[in-house]
């Protein structure tokens, strides 16, 4: 077996496994398989391959973290030297270090007993029987919340899969023609400063591996990814962000967001999480998002409608529907309501039959229309629907969170088990979890101007969209 035939398995073997270590590091999918696929075409490029290699597997990860350190450093100073003026500025001052990079926010939706064990055994490398010792448990309890943990984190790496070999060879090439370049330019000033008689100090030449991630490397961007639904999923599509590195951090985790056209606000919250250099954070943007400003606190609070309509409100709509309702709904003295109001001050109430024991009713409006769920111990127990809205399903005790979606085709998207999009296409009657390539996700809510996603990939990304179909997806998290 040549050495490239073996190269070839072990990118097969170990394509996925090294972007979960580099996604650990850099906790950007899209970064840590682009710089994967960097390493292997570098190790292509090589004349020997890695058969001079005593750890192939090692050397890969290792030039792969490489990379997106070079790549950071790159981008840092580009912030400097051309986004000098944005309003709101990254909170990491140092490259991230595989060491110390904070994997909280890509592990926080488990719970912690699970989450220890992850941790313990798949990042520090510990064997079942030293996390079972160290936790002071049996090693069979280790096993199960093991494979807990496993479940509760399975969509962040499945959808991974290694482009064509022949795709990173194309890359190998585009390096040894770079490299080619280099040494003929390298050879040519030589000759040219021995002709003119020149004696300077000269710059070395860029090494292949720098030369690669360099800014005159490339004249061509590659495209935003996208990520889109198959099966129940079709039709809704995330667009992602042109350069996810150099997205701002804001401090903490995103907990409220209101966008209303252009303008908008978002607060972060520390909540339960230890981070010691976290703090509350409230952030204005005036173009939609795009860029934020840090700014006092003013206590903003989402839009409600009017008045008071006698009940213990669980949820409002953002603004009114066209033909100018406000609707709310809540609770009043156990029984639950939907209710609008044209003027503020006169309310008419829609009990809702089905609903007994609900302890919160939340919704969402399109057009005209009202979709809401009666909930108890966050699962729906009744689904109801249209102008005046009825009761048109049981909800089959679906666990959602955040509010759902109405979707123009009458679909309804909500997030929900594994941090999933989950569709259902008959009205509630039954959800099914989205195919396709789409991201793990928090919670979605509504805004004034449509629907927000909040911490995709469980890592404090946002997209925002206007029919709950099409997501784009902010440079901030």
């Amino acid at each position: 077996m040549t050495a490239q035939d073996e190269l070839g398995e072990l990118y097969h073997a170990g394509y996925r496994r090294l972007v979960a270590q580099v996604y650990a590091f850099t906790t950007d999918l899209t970064e840590a398989q682009d710089a994967v696929q960097e390493a292997f075409a570098r190790a292509l490029a090589r004349r020997h391959g890695l058969s001079d290699v005593d750890a192939p597997e090692a050397w890969l990860r290792t030039v792969a973290i490489n990379v997106v350190r070079r790549r950071w450093r790159r981008r840092q100073l580009l912030d400097t030297i051309l986004l000098r003026e944005r309003p709101l500025t990254r909170v990491t001052a140092a490259a991230p270090e595989p060491d110390n990079t904070d994997l909280r926010a890509a592990l926080a939706a488990i719970p912690s007993r699970y989450r220890e064990v992850v941790v313990l055994h798949y990042l520090a490398d510990l064997p079942l029987d030293e996390v079972a010792e160290l936790l002071e448990v049996p090693v069979g309890t280790v096993k199960s919340r093991l494979s807990r943990g496993r479940d509760a984190l399975r969509g962040l790496l499945d959808d991974v899969e290694a482009p064509p070999l022949e795709q990173v060879r194309v890359r190998a090439g585009r390096i040894k023609a770079r490299r080619r370049t280099a040494q003929a330019a390298s050879a040519a000033a030589v000759l040219l400063i021995a002709a003119a008689g020149v004696f300077q100090p000269w710059r070395p030449q860029l090494s292949p591996d720098d030369t690669a991630t360099s800014p005159s490397a490339s004249v061509t961007a590659p495209p935003a990814p996208v990520y889109s639904g198959s099966g129940s999923g079709a039709g809704l599509v995330i667009d992602g962000i042109f350069n996810p590195a150099t997205a701002p951090d804001v401090p903490g985790f995103i907990t409220e967001f209101e966008l209303d056209g252009a303008a908008g606000w978002l607060r972060t919250s520390c909540g339960s999480r230890e981070l010691p250099s976290c703090r509350p954070t409230f952030a204005r943007t005036a173009d939609g998002g795009q860029t934020w400003q840090i700014v006092a606190d003013t206590g903003a609070k989402p839009p409600v409608a009017p008045g008071d309509p006698g009940l213990t409100v669980t949820w409002a709509a953002r603004g009114r529907t066209p033909s100018g309702l406000a609707w709310v709904a809540g609770l009043d003295g156990g029984t639950a309501y939907l209710a609008s109001t044209a003027d503020g001050a006169q309310w008419q109430r829609h009990e809702l039959p089905g609903a007994a024991g609900a302890d919160r009713v939340t919704a969402t409006v399109r057009g005209e229309d009202v979709l809401a769920f009666a909930l108890k111990d966050n699962k729906i127990i009744s689904v109801y629907a249209g102008r005046v809205p009825v009761r048109v399903s049981g909800g089959a005790g679906f666990a959602p969170v955040g509010e759902p979606v109405y979707l123009p085709d009458g679909r309804i998207l909500v997030a929900g088990p594994e941090s999933r999009f989950y569709v259902s296409g008959d009205l509630g009657a039954s959800f099914v979890q989205a195919g396709g390539t789409l991201p793990t996700v928090g919670e979605l809510r509504a805004t004034t101007d449509g629907y927000v996603a909040l911490d995709l990939f469980r890592a404090g990304w946002t997209a925002v969209s206007t029919d709950g179909q099409t997501w784009h997806k902010l440079p901030i998290r």
